[in-house]
């Protein structure tokens, strides 16, 4: 599980390395991470990156082709309950193709949709707060309605001890064609204390692409 859970996240990373680019071409991070990517790909399963007739991303691993159809950088929004504040980096919405051996792990499908969200939870207290935003419900414009998959996400949420903070990518899995939808809501339950009790309200995210 581990294994798959890598392999998807550098997929999904497609994401977050453009993420981190602070500009809407992808490309522009290129020069000063050239190292770090270097250093990144002797430890992970060979995999490519091209592009489609269309122009989207595409990205091909073990676990099997992820393309690209939308994202958006840099929304930076961050909303508050409680002591806890949580901060939107990016989005994005791909369409996987499962290779054989892995199509377990999603329920025998040839396709699925996968959308990745990028976020930052702090706690800016010295109390420990419970916070779960890898616990997230998303809804989209177009109907649908999912759980955040917390297998596949990253580990994001539970115990804040203090004044510390959590990053990484929450992974929701839907049936519908990333074109058909532009607007997504993430709703995430209050942050509560050490006893349980509510200490922060809950949130609900309006985000486009």
């Amino acid at each position: 599980m581990k294994k798959i859970f890598a392999l998807l996240m550098s997929m999904a990373l497609v994401l977050a390395l453009a993420a981190c680019g602070g500009g809407s071409d992808s490309s522009s991070s290129n020069e000063n991470s050239s190292g770090e990517k270097q250093e990144k790909t002797e430890g992970q399963d060979k995999s490519k990156e091209e592009q489609s007739e269309s122009g989207d991303e595409v990205k091909e691993s073990e676990l099997g082709k992820l393309t690209v159809i939308k994202k958006k950088k840099d929304i930076n929004q961050t909303v508050k309950s409680g002591p806890m504040n949580l901060t939107i980096s990016a989005i994005q919405a791909a369409v996987l193709e499962p290779n054989e051996s892995y199509k377990d792990l999603f329920e025998g499908k040839d396709k699925v949709t996968i959308v990745t969200v990028e976020m930052k939870a702090e706690n800016t207290s010295d109390d420990t707060i419970g916070f779960y935003p890898n616990q997230a419900v998303m809804t989209t414009d177009a109907g649908d309605q999912v759980d955040a998959d917390m297998v596949l996400s990253d580990d994001i949420g539970g115990d804040f001890i203090g004044k510390v903070k959590k990053e990484g990518n929450v992974i929701f899995q839907l049936d519908r064609d990333p074109n058909e939808f532009n607007k997504i809501k993430l709703v995430i339950e209050g942050s509560h204390d050490e006893n349980f009790n509510q200490v922060g309200e809950k949130l609900t995210i309006d985000l486009s692409f």
